[in-house]
């Protein structure tokens, strides 16, 4: 993965942080590797056990509870990795200081988005491991999936103020402009 230069720069600047951010994000990356490998799993084993007639639960549901991690916090790593859908505007921005301004505004909404998210996911979450409900299937807590939806809503917080912090940084005066 390429470092963009403002991160480069503020990796110089304090580095302590975007450490930590990139520990973040390789957790992030193998909870959306496992969290695929069990949906594929869980599918396949099912495609089995009817197929061949077998004596076994339906595992489909874990797969369909894989898909809590596999979103939501794929939706973090890719803030971090900046493979969302706003990365376009970026791209096709010609001016340094109009993708810095899109970046900040990027930023901000994102920080505004999971907030909400955050705020909503946790009530419903909440609610959902005091009442005990479970899926039908294997009786797998709904609060599992759904515990998903904070965490990643924090991480994209997370995410984002870090990357505001940079923008910010590379909208310093030009003493650290190159």
């Amino acid at each position: 993965m390429e470092i963009s230069p403002a991160l480069d720069r503020c990796l110089n600047i304090n580095a302590r942080p975007f450490k930590f951010e990139r520990k973040v994000y390789c957790v992030e990356k193998w909870i959306c590797i496992t969290a695929l490998a069990v949906m594929l799993l869980a599918i396949s084993s099912n495609v089995l056990v009817r197929y061949f007639n077998l004596p076994f639960p339906n595992f489909s549901e874990w797969g369909v509870v894989a898909m809590a991690p596999l979103t939501f916090i794929g939706m973090a790593m890719c803030s971090y990795t900046g493979t969302h859908i706003v990365i376009d505007i970026l791209k096709s921005a010609k001016s340094h200081r109009l993708r810095l301004v899109a970046r900040f505004l990027i930023g901000i909404a994102s920080i505004i988005f999971a907030t909400v998210y955050l705020y909503y996911g946790w009530n419903f979450f909440y609610d959902t491991l005091l009442s005990g409900e479970k899926l039908i299937a294997m009786g797998t807590p709904v609060a599992i999936p759904l515990f998903f939806l904070p965490a990643g809503m924090v991480l994209v917080i997370f995410h984002a103020v870090l990357e505001l912090w940079c923008t910010v940084i590379d909208l310093a005066p030009a003493i650290q402009e190159k």
